[in-house]
């Protein structure tokens, strides 16, 4: 990246309907800080719209054929002014946007997570002569302003893109003039909900498979969460916000409402989701929690919106919190303040302390990213997550936070399955030895292997040769795995430090070769890391900790959830190097998080997929157990674990896994119930997502619903 810190750009700060409002005339726009990290077109290549190292925009216009002009941000006369002045008409404004907010959204995300953000690669195949040795890195998320004429915008992931689509306001609305058009481009709250889907695709693919009614509920619950409490990192748009509302957040107001152009043009009268409250007879009315409401609930966005309701009731408990003494000393201990215009320091006073609330409940939601299962998971899952994340790096909790969370969650019906009693101490993640108290000796051997690896990771290769198939192989295919992902590290590491130091020195020789990489630990490099480089530093590491898991003890695999047993269940993916049951060891990487005493936490996450082949009719799921039939799958059935491991004692501080490991029948009971149940609705949006890229056009369809009425776009 450049050494230039930052750059501004202008935006709308809501969506045009809401900025073309009289009454909202101090808040039309805003400008957003975002990293400098645009890059130069390479020569030969066409310029396109804005490209860095995270997004290239492309402005094709699929229904007219046509290519809009790009804008070039690097201007000397667009760029010290903050970019273009916000406008509907200016196609070259529509790309400035969605590259602006997007590139927002990726800079909390960084910033929360303490490493760069990736996408998720595509398919990859160990390095040889014919695979891509760059293991399916993604550098750049495509973004399409005017992919779609149609009222949708979504994440393709096939394609590594945005898509967003523009359509017109319909004869019949009375909100807004008839043939108006209306651009999901420049709706503030979509293109940040779209990028989310990427970010959390970038993390835990499997999260869009969906094996519970959870799943894809969770997806887009947390895009609409990020969405909406990004409103309150703007100092000028809170201070309106609160001067409205008279610092009470409760009554409705743009801060709590997501994407209300495209929700009135569609004749809905108000937002498209709201998460205070809705529309009853013409009237907005607060939405109080209902700890029934998921019984009766299977959508995506239906279910998504109860989640989104738990966060955003979190988050008024917490302001309320911290602005109760503001608001006694400002009625003079009533709480009830006077009538008439609030004050004006009361007014930045209450925005500020709704700023900070709304900024540690966005950290929370994102940093338990990290501290969720890589599969199944559910809305208990994350309530965990974010309490044991927040425990791990807050002990004390001062304000409070966590037992907001708690009863907000609880409020709304949401906890761990079959968890009868629901305290912060009974959410918190497991420690090893409270599942098993007889741990000394199944871990003693693990920590001493996992200090191993990562710092002197070239010593797994006689790991990798003796899990081979032949064991007169030469080195075992592994170990040729491991070699070439390594000469790739190096190269990519010689040509970063080449790149950012000077193009004339591309020729040089550096310090960084196999040899190197494979004595040193390359997981550490955070936020300063190259993304190609930490790309492919993970894919080292997750064949190395592959090796090495598959070298344990049964005990350990016992300890841990999975299941590499001889004995194991036949229809258990195996290895095609030993033919024994393996593991996906899908991400091996580092957080790094800032404390309350300004300390500095690292840990490892290491997440372990099991894969088996789930059959609608169990005689036939019994045959294939048992090795009496090849018959193909009806269904992937998972389960999984993401080990928390102490960066300084290479201790596994945290076990978090699945309900369930995937041998037990039970469990396969449990996903072959649910997919049958889901084999007699409409194809769901993210079918293939992980195994066939033929399928990404249905992607569309997660953000359309079907009822009796017609078809509801649901973005």
């Amino acid at each position: 990246m450049s050494i230039n810190p930052e750059r501004r750009l202008a935006v709308f700060a809501f969506d045009p309907s809401s900025a073309a409002a009289y009454e909202n005339r101090s808040i039309r726009h805003l400008t957003l800080s975002i990293p400098w990290e645009m890059e130069p077109v390479p020569a030969g290549m066409p310029f396109v719209g804005p490209r860095g190292e995270y997004l290239e925009i492309v402005d094709y216009d699929a229904a007219s054929g046509a290519f809009y002009d790009p804008v070039d941000l690097n201007d000397p006369e667009t760029r010290p002014n903050d970019g273009l002045v916000p406008a509907v008409e200016n196609p070259k404004f529509h790309q400035q946007m969605v590259y602006a907010v997007a590139m927002n959204t990726i800079a909390t995300f960084e910033v929360a997570l303490g490493r760069v953000a990736l996408w998720a690669p595509q398919k990859w195949t160990l390095p040889d002569k014919k695979a891509d040795p760059d293991l399916g890195f993604v550098k750049r998320l495509r973004i399409y302003p005017h992919a779609i004429r149609e009222a949708n915008a979504y994440y393709d992931p096939s394609r590594k893109a945005l898509l967003f689509g523009y359509f017109d306001a319909g004869p019949e609305n009375r909100n807004m003039l008839p043939g108006t058009t209306v651009f999901t481009c420049l709706s503030h709250d979509i293109i940040v909900h779209e990028t989310c889907h990427a970010l959390l695709d970038g993390m835990h693919p499997y999260f869009a498979e969906p094996s519970n009614p959870d799943v894809l509920a969770l997806h887009e619950a947390f895009s609409d969460i990020v969405a909406i409490l990004q409103h309150f990192s703007h100092p000028a748009v809170l201070e309106n916000q609160i001067a409205k509302t008279r610092g009470d957040l409760e009554e409705q107001s743009l801060l709590g409402q997501l994407a209300q152009e495209f929700g009135v043009a569609l004749g809905r009268g108000g937002a498209l989701r709201d998460a205070l409250g809705e529309m009853i007879d013409g009237k907005w009315r607060p939405r109080p929690p209902d700890n029934r409401a998921l019984d009766a609930t299977a959508g995506p966005h239906e279910r998504g919106s109860i989640l989104v309701a738990a966060v955003f009731r979190a988050f008024l408990s917490i302001y309320k919190g911290r602005v109760a003494d503001l608001l006694r000393i400002a009625s003079q201990g009533s709480g009830i303040l006077p009538e008439g215009e609030i004050d004006p320091d009361l007014k930045r006073r209450l925005a500020r302390e709704a700023a900070k609330s709304a900024r540690h409940v966005l950290v929370m939601c994102i940093r338990a990213l990290d501290y969720c299962p890589p599969v199944d998971v559910t809305f208990g899952d994350f309530l965990r997550a974010i309490v044991t994340a927040d425990r791990d790096l807050y002990p004390a909790d001062n304000h409070d936070y966590r037992a907001a969370i708690i009863e907000a969650f609880t409020a709304w019906g949401i906890r761990p399955e079959g968890m009868s009693i629901v305290t912060e101490r009974t959410l918190v993640w497991p420690t090893p030895s409270e599942i098993s108290q007889d741990n000394g000796t199944k871990l003693e051997q693990f920590v001493a292997d996992v200090e191993t690896l990562l710092n002197e990771p070239g010593s797994q290769k006689d790991i990798m040769s003796k899990l081979s198939r032949s064991p007169g192989a030469d080195g075992g295919d592994m170990a040729k795995g491991l070699d070439a992902i390594a000469e790739q590290i190096a190269k990519a590491l010689n040509e970063e430090f080449t790149t950012r130091q000077s193009k004339d020195l591309s020729k040089a020789k550096f310090g960084w070769s196999k040899e190197v990489v494979l004595s040193r630990n390359l997981l550490q490099l955070g936020l300063a890391a190259d993304r190609r480089v930490e790309h492919l530093v993970r894919r080292f590491y997750g064949l190395l900790f592959w090796g090495m898991i598959q070298d344990q003890s049964a005990e350990l695999w016992e300890l841990i959830g999975i299941d590499l047993d001889d004995d194991a269940p036949r229809s258990i993916n195996r290895s095609k190097m030993n033919g024994r049951p393996t593991v996906e060891v899908h991400s091996v990487r580092m957080a790094n998080r800032n404390g309350d005493r300004g300390q500095v936490e690292h840990e490892y996450v290491v997440e372990l997929v099991q894969s088996r082949a789930g059959f609608f009719d169990p005689a036939d799921q019994k045959a294939v157990d048992e090795g009496a039939s090849s018959k193909p799958r009806d269904f992937t059935a998972r389960s999984g674990v993401t080990l928390l491991i102490d960066a300084r004692t290479y201790q596994i501080r945290r076990i978090i896994g699945t309900d369930g490991i995937v041998s037990d029948d039970d469990v396969m009971a449990r996903h072959r119930t649910y997919r049958n149940r889901q084999r007699t609705r409409p194809r769901s949006a993210f079918d293939g997502l992980v195994t066939d890229p033929r399928h990404s056009e249905t992607i569309a369809a997660l953000h359309r619903q079907t009822n009796e009425g017609g078809t509801e776009w649901l973005v």
